[in-house]
């Protein structure tokens, strides 16, 4: 059946009337349109507006009257929330937090004031305990007001656990006061979060986003959340009765059997370009079986494979690993194989089981999982930098024992000659997770530099991935309180946003979590760049990437400050660019990143059979 369009109108009605049940009711069917669509609203929202205003003014307008509404709901005194409610409401919260941020409110703060007890004047803050569930709710990553997690704990720990993995799910913390409390409560949580009885008291559907976002902090230690983590979906899957395969001997057959669980795996997607075809290759050494959401993976993504089994029930996770393990017990895999981990709860939940007597994840998503049940990573030497940054053993490929494909959308562009002129077109092509405040401060001190040592003006093009809907007019806020002179791109179709990329002179990568393909795509065009290398995998893929093509390698940048003195040396001067135009203006550095040894991963797994 159609579901009922979602009306402003109406929701305005309810929440203005103190119909707290309806109101509440039709604020988490908003949630969930807007979380169904990335952000955005979608078609099953109708509202009514005045003739008088304008396209470019009806986002402002229609943010507007949604939080004043959801602020009359949530001020009502009489408003409050059942358990269930609660629950609901505290999976979607990180799109209650972007409605108020994308608004002119910013952030809920002025609703968790009037809930004070003490007034709103008053230096202190203190709440009612029947308020605690609104104040999870509303407390936002750009809220302003003090967040005293350990009192928190102290009062409800199960309330404190929630608000904490709701603050650190979004994938946009970009700004100083988001940015500077998930640091805070990536050093606080793990081990807490061991105390929990239960996984189901906690927001399970942005689980697996707290698991891959934190790789997008500053704090060395970022990563020790994953641990904590995979301790509560241990006890979870013990609860729900799903356990590892018990060892066993696989029956004879021609070839060892590859078990393969993937997440994304269509022709445009980024996981398709690094990893198809070392999989492809496999099969030269195993029967390579692969596991999917059908929605998830296309015919180019399918015919990598000998076979490809659907997920027969896509909208119930423990059904699927059920399933997973069913297929492990019958067929006896001699290896499971993730290409990533951390995009969907699929892959999460798998990590923490066995199904084969050797299992082994890749870097789609460039981080360890500090999984006991993961024996090795799959990554090629020159990306490794710190091997003590992963709890897995590494097995190592050669440099070029994971060839990628170019993305199976087709796009034909001009090469254009880049001439001196007085402005400096720079790229930036990250997606929403990847920008922060450092990063940003030092876009700033490029521009500012580059003009007075050089006389050249910067405009930065931000070629933003996800930016879309309520993050959108989030990113611009954000980008223009750093840099003045920069355009912001909403999400843009492929050939769109490499057409973009080809009209630059040059691209910054992102730090401290840098690109891939993103690298890839500015070479492709053309275009030298500067990168910050350092000790997590996710830093030292640039730098393996950019001695593989032959950048220069003052490129390189060790620090911040020498990423700043790089990009200011490629921008200022001309001579010095040319020189890497020239160098770029062939395929063949390119052909390197295509080309090499697709079979090493098969080849290293046989050996790790023995």
């Amino acid at each position: 059946m159609t579901e009922p369009l979602f009306s402003l109108e109406g929701f305005e009605y309810l929440c203005y009337t103190r119909d707290h049940e309806g109101g509440a009711r039709e604020l988490v069917r908003l949630l969930q349109l807007i979380d169904r669509n990335y952000g955005k609203f979608s078609e099953q929202f109708s509202l009514s507006v005045s003739p008088a205003i304008s396209p470019g003014e009806l986002e402002s307008h229609v943010l507007t009257r949604i939080t004043c509404a959801i602020t009359a709901l949530f001020s009502d005194p009489g408003f409050s929330l059942s358990p269930g409610g609660f629950g609901q409401l505290i999976n979607l919260q990180r799109w209650l937090s972007s409605l108020f941020a994308a608004s002119a409110f910013i952030n809920a703060d002025h609703i968790l004031r009037a809930l004070n007890l003490l007034g709103p004047d008053d230096g202190d803050y203190r709440l009612a305990e029947q308020d605690l569930v609104k104040f999870c709710l509303l407390y936002s990553p750009e809220s302003q007001l003090p967040l005293d997690v350990d009192l928190l704990w102290a009062q409800n720990p199960t309330l404190a656990a929630a608000l904490c993995m709701a603050l650190l799910s979004p994938r946009f913390l970009g700004t100083p006061a988001a940015h500077s409390k998930r640091e805070a409560l990536l050093a606080w949580l793990p081990g807490r979060l061991e105390q929990l009885d239960s996984l189901d008291t906690l927001p399970l559907n942005v689980l697996h986003d707290v698991y891959m976002h934190c790789s997008y902090a500053d704090l060395p230690e970022r990563h020790r959340i994953k641990a904590s983590i995979n301790t509560l979906i241990e006890r979870k899957l013990a609860s729900v009765g799903i356990t590892s395969v018990p060892p066993a001997a696989a029956p004879v057959r021609d070839k060892p059997l590859m078990l393969v669980l993937l997440e994304w795996f269509s022709g445009g997607h980024s996981i398709y370009r690094t990893h198809s075809l070392t999989l492809q290759a496999a099969r030269r050494d195993f029967h390579v079986v692969a596991l999917g959401y059908a929605a998830n993976v296309d015919e180019l993504g399918r015919a990598v494979f000998d076979e490809f089994i659907e997920l027969s029930e896509p909208d119930d996770l423990f059904a699927c690993l059920r399933q997973i393990s069913a297929i492990a017990r019958a067929r006896r895999p001699e290896v499971f194989y993730m290409p990533s981990v951390g995009m969907f709860q699929i892959t999460l939940f798998a990590s923490n089981l066995r199904f084969a007597p050797l299992q082994v994840a890749a870097l789609g998503h460039p981080a360890t999982t500090a999984s006991r049940h993961i024996d090795l990573i799959s990554v090629e030497a020159d990306f490794v930098g710190d091997p003590t940054c992963f709890t897995e053993r590494l097995l190592q490929l050669p440099a070029n024992g994971q060839p990628y494909r170019p993305s199976a959308i087709p796009v034909q562009l001009p090469r254009l000659a880049r001439e001196d002129a007085p402005w400096v077109n720079v790229a930036i092509a990250a997606t929403t997770m990847k920008l922060n405040p450092t990063f940003l401060r030092a876009c700033e001190a490029i521009a500012v530099r580059t003009l007075h040592t050089c006389g050249k003006r910067v405009r930065f093009h931000f070629l933003v991935g996800q930016a879309q809907g309520l993050l959108f007019p989030q990113l611009v806020r954000l980008i223009e309180r750093y840099v003045g002179d920069a355009t912001v791109y909403p999400h843009q179709p492929y050939a769109d946003y490499m057409a973009t990329l080809n009209r630059c002179d040059l691209f910054l990568s992102p730090f401290p979590f840098g690109n891939t393909n993103g690298i890839i795509d500015a070479l492709t065009v053309g275009l030298p760049g500067v990168c910050k290398t350092g000790p997590q995998v996710f830093e030292h893929i640039d730098e393996g990437l950019f001695r593989r093509v032959g950048l220069a390698p003052w490129c390189i940048a060790q620090t911040h400050e020498e990423y700043i003195a790089a990009a200011v040396r490629l921008a200022g001067d001309f001579a010095e660019r040319s020189a890497q135009y020239r160098h770029l203006d062939t395929s063949a550095p390119l052909e390197i990143l295509f080309k090499g040894e697709p079979h090493a991963l098969s080849e290293a797994l046989l050996a790790e059979l023995g």
